[in-house]
């Protein structure tokens, strides 16, 4: 039996191909005494797919479903695993207050990858972020490090641009309403570029957890195959990050106009349910946050200014396809864009940094 635990808590689908599958696979190869758990916690947008894709992670060796865990948090049912004596729990995502519940109750530290946010910092040992405009929104003085973004790490594998003439692809997203919002919009899209270019073709991605909705004429790939892109129009998400690490030149299409059918969290979601007083509580909260937030896209927000152009609120068809053909039209314009892109996200090695600092505390605890 190994000598220490890794506990991994995460939920959402993005999290666990964009942030945990870097982190446990790079773990499994630098800490060999070390058994790594996965724990995944209660999420809106489980797709029921997540233990199929956690298979493909190498390095893990239990995971604890969601049923299971709250059975074990709230019930004390603990979960069919022989833990060890010393150990981690280290979040990447979810609710920051899922990892100390297991903190306390395995008895192990407890450290975060955070970016944008943090909380029970009392009861955290460190938090690792991306960068020093992360450690300056979030105020941190003490028990952090700057590791880099993690997203970058995640595409390593994955072909860099190199697009062929004459391709666009859309990512309509990985979670149910998104696909059903965007598909319809997105067909629009593609009939007025197709009017104006019919040599186009097109390609739809499908997520590993849920997949896209057909388009006639539309070729569906994963997204280890947008390489060959012109141009990428995808809705905001963790996918912009890595499509930006990838250098992709894209266009950030966000939907407001049925804000109905978006989903809240925390607090805000449970009053957008109330009968007549949510729904219009919803459409205010959400024209009040597309007033406030400058950037959707994560690499605007990280570099602060518009690399690739944001176009939301009551989306246009039109309009999207005709900022579309302007930039296949205009190569040096997609070429600088994937170099700023790029830029901003920086350079991989996040995983490895966090490895290495997970390695040296467990050491610690012997």
């Amino acid at each position: 039996m190994p000598k220490y635990d890794i506990i991994i808590v995460a939920n959402s689908p993005g999290e666990l191909s964009a942030l945990v599958k870097p982190v446990a696979e790079t773990l499994h190869k630098k800490i060999e005494d070390a058994r790594l758990i996965l724990v995944l916690t209660p999420c809106q947008y489980t797709s029921g797919k997540e233990i199929e894709y956690i298979k493909t992670i190498r390095g893990i060796s239990g995971v604890i479903p969601q049923e299971e865990y709250s059975k074990w948090i709230l019930r004390s049912n603990k979960p069919k695993i022989n833990f060890n004596a010393k150990g981690i729990v280290l979040y990447l995502g979810g609710d920051l207050a899922h990892a100390i519940l297991v903190s306390k109750k395995v008895k192990y530290p407890a450290y975060a990858y955070v970016q944008d946010r943090t909380g029970w910092n009392g009861s955290y040992k460190k938090f690792f972020i991306p960068d020093a405009k992360a450690k300056k929104k979030l105020k941190l003085k003490k028990k952090v490090k700057i590791v880099g973004d993690l997203m970058v790490d995640s595409i390593e594998t994955m072909k860099k641009w190199a697009p062929k003439k004459n391709v666009i692809t859309f990512l309509p997203g990985s979670r149910s309403w998104q696909i059903n919002h965007t598909t319809p919009i997105y067909k629009k899209i593609i009939e007025h570029i197709r009017a104006e270019m019919p040599q186009i073709n097109f390609q739809l991605v499908s997520s590993p957890f849920i997949k896209a909705r057909p388009i006639k004429g539309v070729k569906r790939v994963g997204l280890d195959e947008v390489y060959n892109s012109e141009l990428v129009i995808t809705i905001p998400g963790t996918n912009t990050a890595r499509l930006a690490a990838l250098g992709m030149p894209m266009l950030v299409v966000f939907p407001l106009d049925n804000s109905d059918i978006i989903p809240l969290e925390g607090l805000p979601h449970y009053i957008g349910k109330i009968p007549y007083i949510g729904l219009k509580f919803k459409r205010a909260l959400i024209d009040t946050l597309n007033k406030k937030i400058k950037y959707f896209a994560l690499p605007n927000m990280k570099a602060d200014r518009e690399i690739t152009p944001e176009i939301r609120g009551v989306v246009d068809p039109a309009i999207v396809a005709l900022k579309a053909i302007a930039l296949l039209k205009d190569y040096d314009q997609r070429k600088k864009m994937s170099e700023d892109l790029k830029k901003a996200m920086g350079k991989p090695g996040a995983a490895e940094k966090i490895a290495e600092e997970i390695d040296e505390a467990l050491r610690k605890t012997a």
